[in-house]
């Protein structure tokens, strides 16, 4: 209240602005939905309600004590929900907490500006979670909401239902109009100011377990994913050269480790020789494929490739056993280029002992079933690849089945999967095949990773999802190294050749837990048309926007603008601001600049000057008759003149010819009896 005991209108919230910030907070609370809590949406849904009563005068503000008690009990849900544990779900959480708080005690303009301001961080908070194109799109509405919300507070507090009505679309409007001006410095600002890191690679990482592959392989986990249509990473190769379907085995883990139940990592073959002295293939080397990935983050140090891979950037490794890793776990998109040559020969000179003792290990006294069936069809084989061949035959003719919903096994799994189940994913024939190669004294390993993908032959890229998650087998050969053995391909060659779906189509497993998901309806052409065009869409979102990194930003001052280092692209920033501010004052000058005066009122004016100069003042809203009838009396002698003057414009204000030619030529003899006027005015 102001000292009179009315309403201080410059401290209150307008009634237009209080569903503005009410409608924005709720927009930038939506996109955490994924990983808050649900008693954080009941607070949300007490403090919005609490909120809008108190606007209708049915509740009070809350006092002191229970603003006290309310902080602390929120404080110590969010400690309690998260397990005291400071993740990106936790810091999000406490924000939000906070940014309710204020919104339920906001009593003036100064709260509302902070609930405002809490809000534009909350919807920057929310793009850690989620950098799809559809994110980008809600950011820009609520962005909008928001900016409407800061331009209502600004209005009149005082008001009655009408005029909030048109305050909050006059709201809108403004607020629209002032996203749209600047969406130019916008542009410049995305593609000159420095990228530094972006936001999203801050050290506070997601608590949330990351959906993929693990550093560890049951049989069952590959099933599991095999569930999940979510993105792992897209391929564009060089040149549109795209290497037959059956080639395209994306490397991910060399599993050699294996304890009876579960297959690991031993670590033996796990250095790595960093970028750019690594190894790589001779130039020029016939069936090299270039590519570029764009990788999902996963929190693991591995990235996808082909087999042969070198890596083609700094802070980029390869393995002994052939893949790419970085110095640190991946929490965020990762755009790279591989360089492989899939025909490469890998460890043809033979292993070291220390490998080649990892890889025939086997856990003791296990599946001995297994073991007598191996030692038997390898004395009957011509050699090792002889074996392996008749391995595969016997996949291929007994009745062995692939399936997503394969049996429980026993104690001795691959006993009981071999000799009684037959029916498995490809983690079961892929451990198997190692068992039976090892138990014949051929090193064997099994690598996990993704195989195939979905090509979009409009826009020449292809996408890997988690349903196309793989696993496969490596034997070591004398005089021709790793090679690469794939058991699935015996039981079911349609999941190689065309994929999961079709490798499942008759026990409809494809995709069974995620009855929503668009990818169960490739039959429906329009669906799927539309689902591409999307994916497309999010393609080029994630090409062009996400992946503008500092190294992409001085391709383009270099490429495009010309320039050779950020010193000069800081002064094209500094310029285009320059001109973006010169600019926007002109506009505003522009549209205040006091309107033009006509010919007859730049004529009336000389005249009153004339009129001040013998004394008489003209008068605010006084018409000419009656500012001529007072000339009249201090200039007698021009009496008859001055009426005649006066009759003359009454005549031309009044009685205006209808004929355009007339009327000009009216005016054009009005302002030459003003001006005849003028002249010979004098005092009487």
């Amino acid at each position: 209240m102001s000292a009179a005991g009315h309403p201080n209108t410059d401290l209150q919230i307008p009634r237009s602005a209080l569903l503005w910030l009410l409608g924005s907070n709720l927009a930038a609370l939506l996109p955490h939905g994924q990983h808050l809590p649900l008693w954080m949406w009941g607070l949300a849904l007490f403090v919005l309600t609490w909120r809008g009563l108190t606007h209708l005068g049915r509740l009070s503000y809350p006092n002191r004590w229970a603003k006290v008690v309310a902080v602390f009990v929120a404080s110590a849900a969010v400690v309690v929900a998260f397990d005291k544990s400071f993740s990106l779900e936790s810091a999000a959480a406490f924000l939000i907490a906070a940014s309710l708080l204020k919104l339920l005690e906001m009593r003036n303009r100064r709260d509302g500006y902070v609930v405002v301001f809490l809000s534009y961080f909350l919807l920057g908070t929310g793009f850690l979670f989620d950098q799809s194109l559809f994110s980008g799109l809600y950011g820009i509405i609520t962005v909008w909401l928001l900016t409407s919300a800061l331009v209502a507070l600004h209005q009149n507090g005082f008001s009655h239902d009408a005029q909030s009505v048109r305050r909050s679309r006059r709201a809108a409007k403004l607020a629209a109009a002032i996203l749209l001006v600047s969406l130019p410095l916008m542009l410049v600002l995305y593609l000159l100011f420095p990228r530094l890191a972006p936001l999203w690679s801050m050290a506070l990482q997601s608590g949330k377990a990351k959906t993929g592959l693990s550093a560890e392989m049951a049989p069952g986990d590959i099933a599991d994913l095999s569930q999940s249509d979510e993105l792992v990473f897209r391929v564009s190769f060089s040149d549109g050269r795209v290497p037959p379907r059956d080639q395209l085995y994306w490397r991910a883990l060399v599993l050699d480790d294996y304890d009876g139940r579960r297959w690991q990592t031993s670590g033996v073959t796990s250095e790595a020789q960093w970028y750019p002295n690594s190894w790589q293939p001779p130039a020029g080397a016939a069936g090299l494929v270039r590519y570029e990935i764009i990788q999902e983050a996963t929190s693991q140090k591995w990235l996808f490739a082909l087999r042969g891979v070198a890596a083609q950037e700094e802070r980029i490794g390869m393995t002994l056993d052939d893949r790419l890793v970085v110095r640190r776990p991946l929490h965020e998109r990762k755009r790279y280029q591989a360089l492989s040559w899939p025909s490469v020969s890998i460890s043809e000179e033979g292993l070291v002992p220390l490998e080649q003792r990892q890889n025939l290990l086997l856990p003791r006294g296990r599946n001995p079933q297994t073991l007598a069936w191996a030692q038997q069809r390898r004395a009957e084989a011509a050699d090792d690849a002889a074996y392996i061949n008749g391995v595969l035959r016997h996949f291929r003719e007994q009745d062995f089945h692939y399936t997503l919903k394969p049996p429980l096994m026993g104690s001795e799994e691959i006993d009981d999967f071999l000799f009684n189940q037959r029916r498995g994913f490809c983690a079961h024939y892929a451990g198997a095949l190692v068992f039976l190669a090892r138990a014949a004294g051929i090193p064997a390993r099994v690598v996990s990773g993704y195989q195939g993908g979905e090509w979009n032959a409009a826009d020449g890229y292809l996408t890997v999802r988690q349903y196309d998650a793989h696993a496969w087998t490596e034997v070591w050969l004398r005089g021709q190294g790793w090679v690469r053995v794939d058991p699935t391909a015996a039981v079911a060659p349609q999941r190689i050749e065309f994929g999961l779906e079709r490798a499942v189509a008759e026990e409809g497993t494809f995709l069974q837990d995620n009855l929503l998901s668009p990818h169960r309806f490739k039959g429906v052409s329009w669906l799927n048309q539309l689902r591409m065009e999307m994916d497309s869409l999010n393609y080029y979102w994630q090409l062009w926007v996400l992946s503008y990194d500092s190294k992409r930003q001085q391709g383009f001052l270099n490429g495009v603008l010309g320039l050779d280092d950020y010193q000069q692209g800081l002064y094209v920033l500094g310029g285009s601001f320059g001109g973006f501010f010169l600019l926007a004052s002109l506009v505003v000058w522009w549209r205040q600049r006091p309107a033009p005066v006509s010919p007859f009122m730049r004529s009336w004016q000389r005249l009153q000057d004339k009129g001040q100069k013998l004394g008489v003042e003209p008068q605010a809203g006084e018409t000419a008759g009656s500012y001529l009838q007072r000339l009249e009396q201090h200039c007698p002698q021009q009496q008859s003149l001055l009426r005649w003057l006066a009759a003359e414009i009454n005549r031309s204000l009044y009685q205006p010819q209808t004929d355009k030619q007339q009327m000009l030529k009216q005016q054009r003899n009005l302002l030459r009896a003003i001006a005849r006027v003028r002249r010979q005015l004098s005092a009487g």
